[in-house]
């Protein structure tokens, strides 16, 4: 699929995830301290589940919340479109490009002139990279309800390729009931998940993997426009699901049935095993419904400088900027902090008072170990989008002393 051209070890794929940290202690001894209730808006029954589960507990929460939102994820499919004189005359087909798949969350009742319920118009998200060609010839998308084995062309509402998520729209008379999203503020590593989606094509439609959150608030780069250079940091949760090609686009989902995560990439190496990666909900959630949803242009706050972590820098990188040391205003701390070693010509920082050598070492609170919560924070649209304010804290090389100064988000190279 299209983004594998931008990352090198990374496959595309998909992942797992959520309840509370369970222990299985060995044969016939119980999970501990496990405290979730779960809701099976199928069958409208409710299941509490305290201290001293057994493991039929736990399969029953999980085949549960499988049955919540099977039907929501569904299957997403680009075709070419081709042309061919055959005897004279001339036929369109269309071939299978690329399959992956897509998370229902929205659904719109269409009535007849008469009031009545005629069809139902659904809201998909997928990742971009399955509704994208690498080429220019004429493609189109279908959304593939496998319950049904029904194939129903879909529109493309918007996509952004940086955060590898689309939005596609399709008709149908068939009732799917979306799924709720999850506030993921609350996710902690270790809580169980499912992961659905179609690994390998249709197949397997509807596959169900279950596993942990690995991990949160994890940074990956990306080169997303070609040039062999990362332009794009983002924010995943990583799982240890088991995934694959075609699972693009399918979600991860706690064990009430909740997405908290549309599964995107998987670290692929012969030494490493089950590295799954998630865009989480509170950057989906933003980019669907405020700009994909509607068709609109994401265009996101840039400083308009290049900057290098003080943890990050060669012997030959401060050579090269003539760095002997680092600024005494640590006390016992590691030096840290981002190294301005350049500006571009626009930015929230470029004429703001700012200089080559200036060490950044707090945006809007957060420390700067790195530049990976730097740019995780100006590429998530959750918290800072352009026109928010934020205060920086900052070596300036200048005054030799550490200052705060406040500043506006914009736009820039």
């Amino acid at each position: 699929m299209k983004r594998n051209k931008f990352i090198l070890m990374f496959f595309v794929s998909f992942i797992m995830l959520i309840v509370t940290g369970c222990i299985y202690d060995g044969p016939n001894k119980t999970i501990n301290e496990v405290t979730n209730k779960v809701t099976n808006e199928i069958t409208q029954s409710v299941v509490d589940y305290n201290s001293n589960v057994s493991i039929e507990d736990l399969e029953d929460a999980v085949t549960t919340a499988t049955k919540m939102v099977e039907n929501a994820v569904i299957g997403v499919t680009l075709k070419e479109v081709k042309t061919s004189n055959i005897n004279g005359k001339k036929y369109t087909f269309e071939d299978n490009e690329s399959v992956g798949s897509g998370v229902i969350y929205k659904k719109v009742e269409n009535t007849s002139s008469n009031g009545t319920l005629s069809s139902y118009t659904y809201y998909c998200i997928t990742n971009a990279h399955v509704i994208l060609s690498d080429d220019d010839n004429d493609h189109v998308v279908y959304a593939y309800l496998g319950d049904y084995n029904t194939e129903i062309k879909a529109e493309v509402l918007g996509y952004d390729e940086k955060i590898d998520l689309a939005v596609i729209k399709f008709d149908s008379y068939y009732l799917i009931n979306p799924v709720e999203f999850q506030d993921i503020s609350k996710l902690e590593k270790g809580q169980f998940v499912i992961a659905v989606g179609n690994p390998d094509g249709y197949d397997y439609y509807g596959s169900v993997t279950f596993g942990v959150i690995s991990n949160l608030g994890r940074f990956i780069s990306f080169d997303t426009d070609g040039d062999n250079t990362y332009d794009y940091m983002g924010e995943y949760i990583q799982t240890d699901a088991a995934i694959n090609p075609g699972n693009s686009g399918g979600g991860l989902f706690t064990l009430d049935g909740k997405l908290i995560g549309i599964n995107s990439i998987k670290l692929a190496s012969d030494k490493i095993d089950n590295m799954g990666f998630a865009i989480p909900m509170n950057i989906v959630k933003v980019a669907v419904e405020e700009y994909l949803e509607k068709g609109l242009e994401i265009v996101r706050p840039r400083l308009g400088v290049m900057i290098v972590s003080l943890r990050d820098m060669t012997s030959e990188f401060m050579i090269s900027e003539g760095i002997t040391s680092f600024p005494n205003i640590y006390g016992d701390e590691k030096p840290y902090g981002i190294y301005i070693s350049s500006f571009t010509s626009s930015g929230s920082l470029v004429n703001k008072g700012f200089h080559k050598g200036d060490i950044i070492l707090e945006f809007d609170g957060h420390k700067l170990y790195d530049s990976s919560k730097l740019s995780g924070c100006l590429n998530s649209l959750d918290e800072y989008r352009i026109g928010s304010e934020v205060e920086i804290t900052y070596y300036c090389c200048k005054t030799n002393s550490v200052e705060k100064v406040k500043i506006t988000l914009t736009t820039g190279e």
